[in-house]
C-alpha cells in the first residue's frame, strides 16, 4: 500500500480560455472542471489509475472538505480524513490559455489545526506497516510549524516505513533532517535553474544526509535521479502537446513511489516516473493520467547515465 499525506488539500478548479491570457484584462472561460487536489491527493489519483493500492490521508475543512471527501469516494480512492476545528478546505484556480500557459491562483488554506494533525497521523501510523510507502508532499498550512514534516517523518521512519518527501523551502530542509527514504522536489523548489549539472549537485547534497534516493524534476527538460548506490541518471523530457502542467510533478512522484513500492530497478523507476509526469501534461486540470497513456510513454523515455 502507498499512503499519501496532505495537510493542505484543495479542490482544483481548472479553467480553459481560447485566447492568450490577458493580464489586467477580461478573460472568458470556455470550459472548467473541478478535481480533488493537493499534492498528496494528486499522487494517490495517479496511483489509483496505475492499479496500485493507495490511501489518501488529509485534513478536511468545512463544507469544501466534505465535498473533497465525496469526490475522492466517487473516484474510488480509499481515503481517511480528520476534520479541522475551523475554516474551509481551500479552492485553487488554474487558468490554461490557448498558448498552453497555466496561471495558478491558489488560496493559502485554513490555519493549521494541531489536534486534527495529530489525529490523522495517528490513523496513518495505525494503518501503515514496514512493507508500505508513505508520500508526504505539498505546502504546509498557514501557521504550521516549519519543522512539521521533520516531526512526521521521524514518527513514520521509526516504524521502519519508507517515506518519500516532496516539499520546498524550510519544510523541505527541516524534513531532510529526519532522513526520508527518498526526496523528489522540482528545480524551483530547490532554487536552481532547470539544468542537469545543478540538479546533480542538489541530489548529491541530499544524499549526504542519509537519504537513499534523490530525484529532481526539471519540467519539460526531464529529470535527474541519483541514489546512494552510485546510480546517476538523466531522463530527457519529451515534446508533447501540453494541456496543463499543474500536477505533472505529483504524477512523477507517484511513479517514483510505484517503483520503490514494487522494487523496480532504478532505470525502470525513472522511466515510469517520467512517463507519469509526461502523460499528466496531456490531461485537463489536475486530472490523473490513465494507465494506458503512461504505458505509451514508458519505452520512449531516453535515459542517459551520468
Amino acid at each position: 500500500m502507498i499512503y499519501t499525506l496532505t495537510l493542505n488539500p484543495a479542490i482544483d478548479a481548472s479553467a480553459h480560455i481560447s485566447v492568450p491570457f490577458a493580464r489586467g484584462g477580461l478573460n472568458r472561460i470556455n470550459r472548467i472542471r473541478r478535481d480533488p487536489g493537493g499534492k498528496g491527493i494528486n499522487v494517490s489519483k495517479t496511483l489509483r489509475n496505475l492499479g496500485e493500492p493507495t490511501c489518501a490521508c488529509f485534513l478536511s475543512g468545512g463544507s469544501a472538505g466534505r465535498v473533497l471527501y465525496d469526490m475522492l469516494v466517487e473516484a474510488d480512492i480509499q481515503c481517511v480524513c480528520a476534520e479541522i476545528g475551523t475554516g474551509n478546505t481551500r479552492t485553487n484556480l488554474k487558468i490554461t490559455d490557448s498558448e498552453g500557459y497555466t496561471t495558478e491562483i491558489n488560496e493559502e488554506g485554513p490555519a493549521f489545526d494541531f489536534q486534527a494533525s495529530a489525529a490523522i497521523r495517528k490513523r496513518l501510523l495505525e494503518m501503515a506497516t514496514p512493507q508500505d510507502v508513505v508520500v508526504i508532499s505539498g505546502k504546509i498550512p498557514p501557521s504550521a510549524p516549519t519543522d512539521i514534516y521533520r516531526t512526521i517523518i521521524r514518527e513514520i521512519s521509526h516504524r521502519g516505513i519508507r517515506v518519500i518527501l516532496d516539499a520546498s523551502g524550510e519544510a523541505l530542509e527541516n524534513g531532510l533532517r529526519s532522513i526520508p527514504f527518498a526526496v523528489k522536489p522540482n528545480a524551483a523548489e530547490v532554487g536552481i535553474s532547470e539544468d542537469v549539472e545543478s540538479a546533480v549537485k542538489v541530489c548529491s547534497r541530499i544524499l549526504t544526509v542519509g537519504t537513499s534516493i534523490a530525484m529532481v524534476s526539471l519540467g519539460e527538460k526531464g529529470a535527474v535521479y541519483c541514489d546512494r548506490s552510485g546510480v546517476r541518471m538523466f531522463a530527457e523530457g519529451m515534446k508533447v502537446d501540453v494541456k496543463c502542467t499543474t500536477g505533472c510533478g505529483d504524477a512523477m512522484t507517484a511513479g517514483l513511489a510505484y517503483g520503490i513500492a514494487n522494487n523496480l530497478s532504478p532505470e525502470d523507476t525513472v522511466k515510469i516516473a517520467c512517463a507519469c509526469g509526461t502523460a499528466a501534461a496531456l490531461t485537463d486540470g489536475t486530472q490523473a493520467p490513465s494507465a494506458g497513456s503512461i504505458a505509451g510513454f514508458e519505452d520512449k523515455i531516453r535515459i542517459i547515465r551520468i
